[in-house]
């Protein structure tokens, strides 16, 4: 079993994930939502941007 707390894993995975949609988004946001204090959702919106033609 391993010696690595539960928070710590979850806490890698969402920098992981955070770092995955930052890296994918060139006009948007990424919103943390929270509920009573946690963590419980993350929304990505992104704008597409055209050239005047």
């Amino acid at each position: 079993m391993s010696n690595i707390p539960k928070d710590a894993v979850v806490l890698d995975e969402l920098i992981r994930l955070l770092r995955s949609l930052i890296g994918h988004v060139e006009f948007g946001s990424i919103e943390l939502i929270f509920h009573n204090g946690k963590l419980v959702q993350l929304e990505k919106s992104e704008k597409i941007r055209f050239d005047k033609p």
